[in-house]
């Protein structure tokens, strides 16, 4: 499933990408999750073969076709048309996700027992910046069951310097 939501969402993201249009697809996708977060069955009925393809394809007009652009509807139907609706929430993740490595911005989340003042702060987002040749945003996350250190997860990887991996590591060199 996650190769056809790669392929629509793809797909969008050029066509947005295309028409500059980037921000607005994003806005009305956001949009889409909200109505969908708020009516899940939605998305069911959306995607029953029992329900003739040109009654679902118009209630996709009368819900969204005043209130989002032209291609967002239009994305919409071509999922609808090819039974794959319940992908939206998978396709609007993996859309957000291009949009941020189009804007060559990357999401560090920054696990601490206590908060980070502003130099610190300031000085951890210039390090990863210059590691990762990308503008980095921090979001701090207050854990209060560490002992102290940091903790920080961006994209797929992960740098440990809590205590407890520092303790972790000792207790591994003198157990042998």
């Amino acid at each position: 499933m996650i190769s056809t939501s790669n392929d629509f969402a793809a797909a969008l993201f050029m066509l947005a990408m295309e028409e500059d249009k980037l921000d607005v697809i994003l806005s009305d996708l956001l949009k889409v999750k909200d109505a969908f977060d708020d009516n899940p069955d939605y998305i069911l009925l959306l995607s029953s073969p029992g329900i003739p393809k040109r009654e679902r394809l118009a209630a996709i007009d009368s819900s969204f076709g005043e209130s989002l652009s032209e291609y967002t509807v239009n994305f919409l139907k071509v999922l609808c048309e090819h039974g794959k609706m319940t992908e939206i929430g998978e396709c609007i993740k993996i859309f957000r996700e291009l949009k941020k490595q189009a804007e060559n911005r990357v999401t560090a989340r920054v696990r601490s027992a206590v908060a980070l003042d502003d130099a610190q702060t300031s000085r951890l987002k210039e390090i990863l910046e210059k590691k990762l040749g990308s503008q980095v945003k921090i979001k701090q996350i207050i854990d209060k069951s560490m002992l102290g250190g940091v903790k920080i997860e961006f994209e797929d990887k992960i740098i440990d310097g809590s205590i407890q991996r520092q303790l972790h590591d000792i207790k591994e060199v003198i157990s042998g």
